[in-house]
């Protein structure tokens, strides 16, 4: 009984390395992943040896980054932070991405603000759905952007208050902060960036698993790795900002490799009253919906929350003040495409140099 137990052994041995052997491409691993969350779609493509399925970790992280920061979920996080009179404890996710935020409003100048919320909600773009304001009263416009400061929220910890700027270079990420807002009435709202810092996340997941070859695509927002086994850069394609299209013709296409890309647009979400067109991006300065000719912000940087941010802050700065934003700051490093009206029933594109040679359009 033992040797045949023995010579069945040796026969599943070989059973199971002529079924590894049968895989001879390296597509035979290809691994695609995919889900719904943030009220989107996300997709993850990886190559892994091991054939693992990710789809339960990923569907808990993101279920753990709502639980956290989703505007959209009621007794998230932020939504408890944003009903509070004072503030609330915030989790070391919730902090993560304020700083993040943060970063991103010292580089814009402002032009990227998650204490918009009051008025992106005010103008009807908010998660409550809240109808488009009949009558345009700048004096309400003026109250609302008293509560758009993000200068003046601070995090507490054993009655010591500390500012974001402070914070920021201190180092001490501890997960007990009290993140105290002066005004009842000041929200925040991390969805100009939320989605690309997710996917910044998920990527922190496959890499632990020592996977380096992947992309990850949260509701348009993505992080490519290295290139495909045969060497091929992934392709990704930008939509054409017409307002009906909703088939997605493409404008253009990038090719990437270690990068991050977000875009961020004007195109699908406004409303027109009395001839005017109001879009969803709300400027923090002035509390007014942008009226400039940009359609559309694509940008790739070394992670899709910057990505994310900045894209959103083109969107608000506009075309000529972008151009201008990125030429006097060679430090980014950022990879730009914007599309904008060009008036005559066309499209009028830019891109920054770092583009020649990834970009097809």
């Amino acid at each position: 009984m033992q040797r045949i137990s023995a010579l069945l052994w040796v026969i599943w041995l070989c059973t199971s390395c002529n079924a590894e052997l049968e895989k001879t491409s390296s597509e035979e691993f290809r691994q695609t992943i995919s889900g719904e969350a943030q009220g989107t779609t996300w997709r993850i493509v990886y190559y892994d040896l091991q054939e693992r399925d990710f789809t339960p970790d990923v569907d808990s992280i993101l279920k753990r980054i709502d639980a956290s920061v989703s505007t959209y979920l009621e007794g998230s996080t932020i939504d408890g932070w944003n009903k509070s009179d004072s503030g609330t404890t915030i989790d070391p996710l919730f902090l993560d991405l304020l700083m993040k935020s943060w970063d991103a409003y010292v580089l814009t100048e402002g032009a990227f603000d998650p204490t918009v919320k009051p008025l992106v909600s005010f103008w009807g773009f908010g998660p409550e759905r809240l109808a488009h304001p009949e009558e345009i009263d700048p004096a309400t416009i003026d109250s609302l952007l008293h509560l758009v400061n993000f200068d003046t929220l601070t995090l507490v910890k054993n009655d010591r208050a500390v500012d974001l700027a402070s914070f920021e270079h201190s180092g001490k990420k501890s997960a007990d902060y009290f993140l105290y807002k002066p005004m009842p009435e000041m929200q925040l709202d991390f969805n100009a960036i939320g989605q690309g810092w997710s996917v910044d996340r998920v990527v922190d997941f496959l890499k632990d698993k020592e996977l380096k070859v992947f992309f990850v695509e949260i509701g348009g927002e993505l992080v490519a790795g290295y290139p495909k086994p045969g060497g091929e850069l992934w392709r990704f394609g930008i939509d054409q900002p017409s307002d009906g299209n909703y088939e997605r013709d493409l404008q253009a296409v990038i090719k990437l490799r270690n990068k991050g890309m977000a875009t961020s647009g004007n195109y699908r979400k406004f409303y027109e009253k009395d001839g005017i067109r109001y879009s969803h991006t709300i400027d923090p300065k002035t509390g007014y919906p942008v009226q400039h000719q940009l359609l559309s912000a694509t940008v790739v940087s070394e992670s899709a929350g910057k990505a994310d941010a900045l894209a959103t802050a083109f969107m608000v700065m506009g075309a000529d003040s972008t151009i201008q934003f990125v030429e006097a700051r060679k430090y980014l490093g950022s990879y730009i495409y914007l599309i904008s009206d060009d008036q005559k029933g066309g499209f009028s594109t830019y891109q920054s140099r770092q583009l020649t040679g990834m970009l097809e359009e």
